[in-house]
């Protein structure tokens, strides 16, 4: 060990309290993103899982009622999670964990328990709305999963704000092996809605009490010691409520006009189908159909998100006051990384879009296909729109990007109604009109997200790379385009060919980046050497949120 009279002059001790402090941050932030990467792909995965395998256990119908409910209850449990994670994760990083702890059920007694009971009361006129009285029950069963994730988030935002990664995490890849484990037994078991629903909430249950014993209850000594208020914590989060509550009505908005208009539209014509039950099994099947498609078309989101999350709390206002400079060429980066990733997804998944149905679904899900090219679009903005608005939240514009959010579910919703009543006119597939609304609803909202950018920070998208970008797009559609069709005899036309066509068209794709110099290994590899100091010596809890 060296002694004192070996430092340098003027330097801090090799082993000070502030070097260790440091240093066991800047683990702790390393370990954070480990262990919450690892958490969320699991998580995505098994989401992913979920919504594959339950066309094959349900009728086509009844996974349009399964898509149907979880379209209305879903958003309301990714806003309180969200917000309810990051609000106590914010409090319990300063040190008053078992105050946030406290003040956060507290607040969710207001919040999670007023919100569930709101969507209990109100499931008679979402029914009415859909004119679907079926949905009454299924809407108030799963109004109890709303009240029982919003207590879940509580513990999770508190190990996160303790920097026990390994605990959120543990949990997060708990939760969803539980939830798709329930889930499938009963829906195999039974092969209705209901069921499945129940295990839903079994799920929610046993975590909320696994997650109470793991993490653990306020402690009265230590809760006292520090304060935090339902007060302070609701201002914190309640833009946050506002812009999640925007992103997510924006993913299912689609669903809700689908069943009310194509409703309406056959029960005019309800003799053709012999009878109000037959409409509505047909209606059901076509939003089944639809929320196969909107599975596939948000994969690229989802696995981008994964992928880029962790270059967020890079953007934090400290650092763009220190080197706004340096911050404008860290959100350019990110934009256009997020650009081609999300648009090698589209060319992957949507150059043969009937062959991607047919590999993962049963043969009457490939009528979704048309609708399934539009939707990997619109999601692709919806992704590049989410992404500039988590970087104007992390420079504190929260109201801003809320409005912003707002704008784009009015003009979305427009956009989808107009549409779908535009292609029920003209006797047109109904799913194709849903998508190419939502396409310009999602589109208007990027455009809207990036002249907010531009004014803020004076950055944008480089027009250069949205042309090379463009070109490269269209040389990996063009390769699908030509490949023979599904079912067409020979290798090509097999299910092993639609994996092969995904593949080349990606390649090619990639190869016009790098011909055009918009892709690079050695930019790459440079973005790699560049994290800033901060990544380091930041706070853990902001790195793994």
């Amino acid at each position: 060990m060296s002694s004192g009279s070996d430092r340098v002059p003027g330097s801090s001790p090799a082993n000070s309290p502030a070097d260790g402090a440091a240093e066991e941050i800047a683990r702790s932030a390393r370990r954070g993103v480990l262990y919450i990467s690892l958490a969320k792909v699991w998580f995505l995965l098994a989401g992913l899982f979920l919504p594959l395998v339950l066309p094959r256990v349900f009728a086509t119908a009844t996974f349009g009622m399964w898509t149907l409910v979880s379209g209305w209850f879903s958003p309301l449990n990714n806003v309180i999670v969200t917000a309810t994670i990051q609000a106590v994760s914010k409090f319990a990083a300063s040190g008053s964990i078992e105050a946030a702890k406290t003040a956060a059920l507290r607040m969710n007694v207001l919040v999670a328990g007023g919100v569930a009971g709101c969507f209990f009361l109100v499931a008679p006129a979402i029914a009415h709305f859909e004119h679907d009285p079926e949905l009454i029950p299924l809407l108030r069963v799963s109004s109890l999963i709303v009240l029982l994730y919003g207590f879940y988030a509580v513990f999770v935002g508190a190990a996160n704000g303790a920097r026990e990664f390994h605990k959120q995490s543990g949990l997060d890849i708990l939760f969803a092996t539980l939830r798709v484990g329930f889930v499938l037994f009963a829906a195999i078991t039974w092969h209705a809605t209901m069921p499945a629903l129940v295990g839903w909430v079994l799920a929610a249950a046993l975590i909320l009490i696994v997650s109470v014993l793991w993490v653990g209850l306020p402690r009265r000594a230590e809760r006292t010691s520090s304060t935090v208020s339902v007060g302070q914590m609701l201002g914190f989060v309640r833009w946050l409520f506002v812009y999640h509550a925007a992103l997510n009505a924006l993913m299912f908005l689609d669903g809700w006009w689908l069943k009310r208009l194509c409703t309406e539209a056959m029960a005019v014509t309800a003799q053709a189908f012999g009878s109000s039950a037959a409409v509505k099994q047909a209606v059901d099947a076509l939003v089944g159909v639809y929320g196969s498609a909107q599975t596939v078309a948000r994969l690229p989101y989802q696995l981008m998100l994964v992928g880029t999350f962790v270059a967020f709390p890079l953007l934090s206002l400290p650092a763009v006051q220190n080197d706004p400079s340096r911050a404008r060429a860290y959100v350019i980066s990110t934009l256009r990384f997020s650009l081609m990733a999300s648009l090698g997804m589209v060319v992957a998944l949507g150059a043969r879009p009937e062959a991607t149905m047919s590999l993962l679904y049963k043969a009457e899900y490939v009528t979704g296909s048309p609708a399934l090219a539009i939707l990997l679009c619109a999601y692709a903005c919806f992704a590049l729109s989410t992404i500039i608005g988590t970087i104007t939240n992390a420079l504190g514009h929260t109201r801003d990007t809320a409005l912003l959010g707002i704008a784009t579910v009015v003009g979305s919703s427009l956009a989808v109604y107009a549409s779908i009543q535009g292609a029920l006119v003209a006797g047109v597939q109904p799913l194709r009109g849903a998508a190419m609304g939502l396409l310009f609803g999602m589109g208007g909202g990027l455009l809207l997200n990036l002249i907010y950018l531009w004014i803020k920070l004076r950055v944008t998208l480089p027009l250069l790379s949205l042309a090379r970008v463009a070109v490269a797009l269209g040389a990996g559609l063009a390769v699908g385009r030509c490949w023979p069709a599904v079912g067409h005899g020979g290798l090509l036309g097999s299910k092993f060919g639609t994996l092969l066509a995904s593949g080349t068209c990606l390649l090619v794709y990639l190869a016009v980046l790098i011909a055009t110099r918009e892709l690079s290994p050695r930019e790459i590899l440079s973005q790699r050497r560049a994290r800033p100091q901060s990544m380091d010596s930041g706070d853990g809890a902001a790195a793994a949120t």
